[in-house]
């Protein structure tokens, strides 16, 4: 299994087998549209709580070999506890360091970014350099034409000038010779975990913005250009628009949305596109998103790389397969933003993005189906075997989380200490445990010690709660419970 770490400057801040430099914090949220972030807490006795500078410390955090976030604090705060917290962001917020001054370019999409990323390290030190990576977002023409007489940051001027009108994600990736920054159409990583209903999933929140739906679109392209009586070509206020290719109309409406919701209107323009059909093409596609609206999936999960399984993680800006049929998913889709809770992983979540899913009548009505079905036992002997058959298949699909209750402290500062924890078991939302036997309730213990911890666990079976005293950590150790039903 993989050991998370988080370093300050090149200093070991966190590492979870030595007591001394314990956490209570380490949340990263990942967004594949934005800059990530970090939620980092530590005690007030941390010995290097005054080594991490708001703005100036380089925060990394690694698991394993791997770097999954690396950035600055922007703030510190604490609590009644005197527990510090730093809010961070990572290093794609290095673009905002930077000014690019007025230009004009003329040339291919990828030359527009080199440009970009060159005025950028040029003006900062060496920790906030990128090297331009893979560019995979392309133009229809190769060419693009751009210019602008303001100073304006290199990280709105990206987005501005080529993630707004081309689309695209950056994406900042770590290899051996450096730090790297994509711009990429689409991402090409899928995890090699499946979230699935009844399985790792164990809350799902799907959320349909209406507000954001539009029935009718005018799509506007390329500013045109004029040629005067001299053959000096200038470049007029007028656009390319779709009227020649669209019966003399210059928008497009989808009929179904119209008669649903009425007339809705808006405008998008697309600077690079010059020719009426290639426009006409790009509005439909743009269009059949803004009818359906913007739909999200949050899937709380369990991460399988958090139980110790030699599985890669589940991480924003890679696909996953999704299934959970009484919720209508079934595919593999863009993991658009991940939350991670790196010490307390339950309430790990990703959303996804998504359209046109609903709830399955069978879910919604679960409850009522159920009552149904044994209603239709008393006087319906004949049908005792298929009505039985009905109520396995719903009642296969109850779901069973744990959860773990600790009276007492979770970090032991001091000798003589002890906590008591107790796993309670959930059917959906219903609390089972005082249904199950006690041989039911497997204790484990995971520290650096494999061979006591195999020791510890025999002497754990068979009981609800347990008390953890100092004796049963003598560095660092982690508890959880595993349920036999």
């Amino acid at each position: 299994m993989s050991i998370f770490r988080v370093y300050v400057d090149g200093a070991l801040f966190y590492h979870p087998n030595l007591s001394k430099l314990a956490i209570t914090q380490a949340r990263v949220s990942e967004d594949a549209a934005n800059i990530d972030s970090l939620k980092l807490s530590a005690p007030f006795n941390h010995p290097y709580i005054d080594s991490i500078k708001p703005m100036a410390s380089i925060i990394v955090c690694k698991k394993g070999e791997n770097v999954v976030f690396e950035g600055r604090a922007l703030d510190n705060g604490s609590d009644f506890y005197n527990t510090h917290t730093w809010t961070c962001e990572s290093a794609l917020a290095y673009l905002k360091d930077t000014m690019q001054p007025p230009f004009s370019y003329k040339g291919s999409l990828k030359g527009l970014f080199e440009q970009f990323i060159s005025v950028h390290n040029k003006s900062v030190e060496d920790q906030k350099k990128f090297k331009v990576g893979n560019v995979t977002v392309t133009d229809n023409n190769d060419y693009v034409s751009y210019s602008s007489s303001d100073f304006t940051m290199t990280m709105d001027t990206i987005k501005n000038k080529l993630i707004n009108t081309h689309g695209g994600y950056l994406q900042v990736r770590y290899e051996s010779d450096g730090k790297y920054l994509d711009y990429l159409s689409d991402f090409k990583t899928k995890s090699m975990q499946t979230v699935e209903f009844g399985k790792n999933i164990t809350d799902v929140k799907i959320t349909r913005d209406h507000t954001e739906r539009v029935t009718v679109l005018i799509p506007l392209g390329a500013k045109k250009t004029v040629t005067d009586e001299n053959g000096n070509e200038t470049q007029s206020e007028d656009r390319v628009d779709i009227t020649s290719v669209n019966g003399g109309k210059n928008y497009i409406y989808d009929d179904a949305a119209v008669k649903e919701i009425g007339w809705i209107w808006k405008s998008e323009v697309w600077d690079d596109v010059t020719l009426p059909g290639n426009l006409l093409k790009k509005a439909k596609s743009r269009l059949f998103d803004l009818v359906n609206g913007v739909t999200s999936i949050q899937l709380t999960i369990v991460d399988e790389s958090d139980t110790g399984a030699d599985i890669g993680d589940i991480r924003a800006r890679m696909y996953v397969e999704c299934i959970s049929k009484p919720h209508g998913i079934n595919g593999t889709y863009l993991c658009v933003s991940r939350t991670r809770d790196y010490l307390n992983p339950s309430g790990n979540t990703i959303t996804i993005g998504a359209s046109g899913v609903t709830l399955s009548a069978s879910t919604v009505k679960q409850d009522k189906n159920i009552a149904a079905i044994e209603d239709d036992l008393l006087g319906k002997t004949y049908k005792i075997e298929t009505i039985s058959g009905e109520i396995d298949t719903i009642n296969a699909q109850k779901m069973y989380r744990t959860e773990l209750v600790v009276d007492g402290v979770n970090i032991f500062k001091n000798k003589g200490q002890a906590s008591t924890m107790r796993c309670k078991v959930y059917s959906w939302d219903k609390d089972i445990t005082d249904t199950l036997d006690a041989e039911c309730f497997v204790w484990h213990r995971k520290s650096s010690d494999e061979e006591a911890d195999i020791e510890w666990d025999k002497s754990h079976i068979g009981k609800k709660q347990i008390t953890i005293t100092t004796e049963d950590v003598y560095d660092n150790a982690s508890f959880y419970c595993e349920i036999n039903l």
